[in-house]
């Protein structure tokens, strides 16, 4: 089992760099989702605010979660800041989950303003050896695109369970322990009730050969679309492994249903 440290940033500031508007929520929200989805996959999760000792960010790996803020209204997209090889491998796979979760701002550069690559508290975390530490800024809360993503009930969780893929794809998961093994389908991104596209399919086609329906009443049609009958077989097949039943299926559900656990 890894140590996950997640700073909800500018959070306990009450003077200072306090953050952008509602930035401390979002990141306290986010936190939260961080939380539960890398719980999931049997990893723990320390959860630390802006401005502790040392000490609270030791572990295996480190992020840190903001969004942005500007005066111009078209600036947009995500952005990370790293200083080690590490942190560059985990920041490139939560970009990569991120925007497979349906994140459609883009991205701007890595490292791409002084503040960013210097971001005190991947400092402090390589400083006490965890080198697996990287910034997130999860978008532009000033431009309309942006917020609208980052304001709706799926954003702080898109920031959760992005981070937990990234740690699966860096870390494994201790349930099953270890990573997926070479040669099963690679996993396509998480679904949930109203999802249509090809990623759906994959689902479908893999609860119904590796869940246990691919015969009788439950049986899928593969049609991707994420409906009422996707949704119930799901939560039946979280329900019988023993995850977290909420019909969304994300890293622990895969991990479940490809490899076992």
């Amino acid at each position: 089992m890894a140590v996950l440290v997640v700073q909800r940033g500018h959070v306990g500031r009450k003077t200072g760099a306090t953050g952008a508007p509602g930035e401390q929520q979002f990141a306290i929200e986010a936190a939260e989702r961080v939380r539960h989805h890398v719980n999931a996959v049997g990893h723990a999760v320390r959860i630390i605010d802006a401005d502790e000792p040392a000490v609270r960010y030791r572990g295996d790996a480190f992020v840190a979660i903001h969004y942005d803020s500007s005066s111009n209204p078209s600036a947009r997209g995500a952005s990370v800041g790293y200083q080690t090889p590490e942190g560059k491998s985990f920041a490139a796979a939560w970009k990569r989950h991120y925007a497979a979760n349906g994140w459609t701002g883009g991205f701007r550069g890595d490292n791409y303003t002084h503040n960013l690559a210097g971001y005190y508290g991947v400092r402090r975390a390589v400083s006490v050896r965890n080198r697996m530490a990287f910034i997130l800024e999860a978008g532009f809360h000033s431009n309309p695109g942006d917020a609208a993503l980052l304001r709706s009930p799926a954003g702080p969780d898109r920031v959760g369970i992005s981070v937990a893929a990234a740690v699966v794809d860096i870390l494994g998961a201790t349930c099953p322990p270890g990573p997926q093994p070479p040669g099963l389908p690679a996993y396509p991104g998480v679904v949930r009730m109203g999802d249509r596209g090809q990623a759906v399919r994959v689902w479908q086609r893999e609860l119904n050969a590796r869940g246990g329906y691919g015969a009788g009443p439950h049986r899928l049609v593969v049609d991707g679309i994420f409906g009422p009958a996707t949704h119930h077989v799901v939560c039946d097949f979280q329900r019988k492994r023993g995850l977290v039943v909420d019909g969304i299926a994300g890293p622990a559900t895969w991990h479940a249903l490809i490899v076992g656990r």
